[in-house]
């Protein structure tokens, strides 16, 4: 179906632009978190001048942070995953049957926690933050606004396991593997036996 692999290679492309615009909002946001603290630090104990917003904001841009660094986890596959029962079905069972499943699970929770996020976020349009008067909507509408952009990255998932195209990334989100910790265990294991190695080379 050619419409189905444009939607496809859109989608992806979309999801591609979108983790290179969360790059950037997480250099952007931690820098900016870094000078308010360094700031702070600098007028609280040099000058004796705090300033009273600066944890506040700090902690506010932490929570963006958090979500821009979750849709590029997502996006990569790096959200920790549990797979001992996935490795023991039989070959292409999970792939063929289960996943699509999981990913239109995982669509529907996002959307709903981004429906009920946004929410939340509207009905605190008039409450203002304690310290910097900050319209409390602004942290609120991370949640919202991440889900959404998690949404983006499992259906692009999901399409280009249906119909996959150049754009599409090699990360399987419904089966997130422990590929990573694995290879840090078996290289801590390496790094072990040679000590014992070296330790029993030593005694004789």
């Amino acid at each position: 179906m050619p419409w189905l692999r444009t939607i496809s290679y859109s989608v992806n492309q979309l999801a591609n632009w979108q983790i290179k615009l969360c790059a950037a909002l997480i250099v952007l946001t931690g820098t900016a978190m870094t000078v308010i603290i360094l700031l702070q630090v600098f007028f609280r104990f040099v000058v004796y001048a705090p300033f009273p917003w600066s944890e506040e904001v700090s902690r506010f841009i932490m929570i963006w942070m958090a979500m821009f660094g979750s849709v590029i986890a997502f996006r990569r596959g790096r959200h920790i995953g549990v797979r001992f029962l996935v490795e023991r079905l039989p070959e292409g069972v999970y792939d063929r049957f289960i996943a699509p499943g999981v990913q239109l699970a995982t669509i529907a929770f996002l959307s709903l926690m981004a429906w009920q996020g946004w929410q939340l976020a509207y009905k605190s349009r008039f409450q203002v933050s304690t310290a910097f008067d900050l319209p409390m909507i602004w942290p609120y509408l991370a949640i919202p606004i991440g889900m959404a952009m998690m949404v983006l990255d499992v259906l692009a998932d999901f399409l280009h396991d249906r119909c996959p195209t150049p754009a599409g990334s090699t990360a399987n989100i419904a089966s997130a593997s422990l590929v990573d910790l694995d290879a840090i265990a078996a290289s801590i294991q390496e790094e072990q036996d040679k000590e014992n190695n070296s330790a029993t080379e030593a005694r004789s």
